[in-house]
């Protein structure tokens, strides 16, 4: 397999930010799938043009397959870094995930102000919470530190190169 060497980051934290990314996609669709449900439920659309509720139906179903994809695929990712981390604790399993969302979406919250010096601390409490939750979840050293981790993860990469298991 080839390998990038001009990446600055290994393969662990690539798939980190891969799955927090699909897991925001999620978190959208869920969204657009609660506004769709909610146009229906509350006669937001023509309910009485049968083409109209049957498109959105259709759109709804469409979202809920989405997601479910859109799960999967994350839950894929998250699976393959148990394998490449088998000592961690699988039991941080929904916590990393559930920060990896948080930590995202509350920085994308500090990017819509107006550089609110509050929003991007909470957006940087979330991240070092999320870390702290990977490096639990993967079984490395503990730190609540992205430098830190980052390392911990280059160093286990390496060691597992050298040792023929990537």
């Amino acid at each position: 397999m080839a390998r990038n060497e001009m990446s600055s980051s290994g393969q662990a934290e690539d798939l980190i930010r891969a799955f927090t990314q699909v897991g925001c996609a999620e978190s959208h669709a869920k969204t657009l799938l609660e506004k769709a449900t909610a146009e229906l439920d509350n006669g937001l659309i023509d309910i009485e043009n049968h083409e109209v509720v049957e498109k959105q139906i259709e759109h709804i179903n469409d979202l809920t397959d989405e997601i479910n994809e859109l799960a999967e695929l994350r839950r894929d990712m998250m699976r393959y870094l148990q394998k490449m981390y088998p000592d961690g604790d699988k039991g941080y399993w929904c916590l990393a995930k559930h920060l990896s969302i948080a930590q995202f979406t509350a920085f994308e919250v500090y990017q819509a102000s107006d550089d609110d010096p509050e929003l991007l601390n909470m957006a940087l409490e979330a991240n070092k919470r999320f870390v702290k939750a990977m490096t639990h979840f993967l079984g490395v050293e503990v730190t609540a530190c992205s430098a830190c981790f980052a390392d911990a993860l280059k160093r286990t990469e390496e060691k597992g190169v050298k040792d023929g298991m990537g």
